[in-house]
């Protein structure tokens, strides 16, 4: 293994709409895509952040939370918005999924006041977790849910931003093959020693 290089991913993008009390949304953003004929590059994640913009329309006092997951693929959708379908859906956040790469949540305070609504991280530590011995190889993804307790919000009101420190390694080819199998499917055992 050769580490190549580093590179910052640093972005946010429009949630969309929120709904309220509870209901259960998502959205999910590209923000990285390789395309080349060198399939010996792949990329280990060595730092995640995931935030809300705090100064926006927050639907009233109450909590909201983000909960995120990068993945090296595309999430199978939800197949309505109901909740038990929405739950079904983020059974796909957990870790034994082998798409997701890192992982994390935040839970946050809504304010409401009389000079503009503003939010913040609750009572306890954001955390971003990362699985060390997987690999991105073409595609990461960030799938986020957001939950509120307050009043829907409108599209527009709420943006995910994220700061992703990466390291470029370069693999043989026959390991590049393994972690693009892996990234695409749920069933491939890569627990092994870095």
């Amino acid at each position: 293994m050769i580490i190549m290089s580093k590179r910052t991913l640093v972005g946010s993008f429009d949630y969309g709409s929120v709904t309220a009390t509870g209901g259960k949304t998502k959205a999910d953003h590209v923000i990285f895509a390789y395309e080349g004929r060198d399939q010996t590059k792949s990329w280990r994640i060595e730092e995640i952040q995931c935030w809300l913009n705090p100064i926006a329309v927050t639907g009233g006092d109450g909590r909201a939370i983000l909960n995120y997951c990068l993945s090296t693929d595309f999430l199978d959708e939800p197949t309505s918005g109901s909740g038990g379908a929405m739950q079904v859906y983020a059974q796909q956040y957990n870790a034994s999924d082998n798409r997701g790469i890192a992982w994390g949540f935040v839970d946050y305070q809504n304010r409401t006041s009389t000079g503009g609504d503003f939010r913040v991280p609750f009572a306890n530590i954001p955390f971003g977790m990362i699985a060390n011995g997987r690999r991105a190889i073409n595609y990461l993804i960030l799938n986020a849910m957001i939950v509120t307790e307050n009043s829907a919000l409108a599209a527009g009101d709420t943006q995910v931003n994220y700061r992703i420190v990466m390291s470029e390694i370069k693999i043989d080819p026959t390991e590049s093959i393994l972690h693009q199998v892996r990234g695409m499917a749920q069933d491939v055992d890569t627990n092994r020693p870095n």
